[in-house]
């Protein structure tokens, strides 16, 4: 932890970095669980320009969480010096969080940076919008999360969406935390339920069914934003 110069008002708390919230390895497990109990005001995701795929993955998962956030596009010269186009403005306004390109070494950009945190702070920039994830999976997304908004056990804190799809991936961890709460067995059955319809109706596990329609969220965006 720490404060950031010449505002005490903001700590700061670097979490490792990570591509996923899959809680696959230790880093992942800390930003995880940091992010889930600590609930901070505002998420400053620093993603590298160079590498937009792979850094929007976890930018799609955060979405989830209806987290406030400012991306950091750093390395935005390196994205230039190789003659690419990025048109983050249209991004930043397709998923509801402000986009800043940086470039670390320089300081280019961080004073809007830590600026556009403030105004999110402040709510004065946009909300969040949620990733469409498709007719079958939002439909399935719908009755899991008004199962866990009727359970008066679940933290007003954490975003019903959020577990609702964990749930339906089968994460073990938000699982076990939903079946340690009283009267979780309708929101166990509402999601067991969802599942069955979703493999029936795509064909393919809700793991890899939510894993493919980020990817395709993600891949759908970059062809409007993205010229290389």
């Amino acid at each position: 932890l720490g404060v950031l110069r010449g505002n005490p008002r903001v700590t700061v708390a670097d979490l490792p970095g990570i591509y996923s919230l899959e809680a696959a390895s230790p880093d992942e497990k800390a930003a995880r669980a940091f992010l889930e109990k600590e609930r901070p005001d505002v998420i400053l995701n620093i993603i590298d320009a160079t590498n937009l795929e792979r850094n929007l993955y976890l930018t799609a998962q955060l979405i989830d969480m209806d987290v406030r956030m400012v991306i950091a596009l750093n390395m935005y010269d390196e994205l230039e010096r190789h003659g690419n186009k990025f048109d983050h403005n249209s991004l930043s306004r397709m998923i509801g969080t402000p986009i800043v390109p940086t470039i670390s070494k320089t300081g280019f950009g961080i004073e809007e940076l830590f600026n556009r945190v403030i105004k999110v702070y402040e709510e004065e920039d946009p909300v969040l919008r949620h990733i469409n994830y498709g007719d079958v999976l939002e439909k399935a997304i719908y009755p899991v999360r008004h199962a866990l908004k009727l359970n008066g056990n679940v933290s007003k804190s954490l975003s019903k969406r959020y577990l609702a799809i964990k749930l339906l991936e089968g994460d073990p961890e938000v699982e076990s935390f939903v079946k340690s709460m009283p009267g979780s067995e309708t929101v166990i059955h509402e999601r067991d339920r969802n599942v069955a319809q979703i493999e029936t109706l795509l064909k393919e596990d809700c793991e890899t069914a939510f894993t493919n329609a980020r990817y395709g969220f993600i891949s759908g965006a970059l062809r409007e934003t993205y010229e290389q």
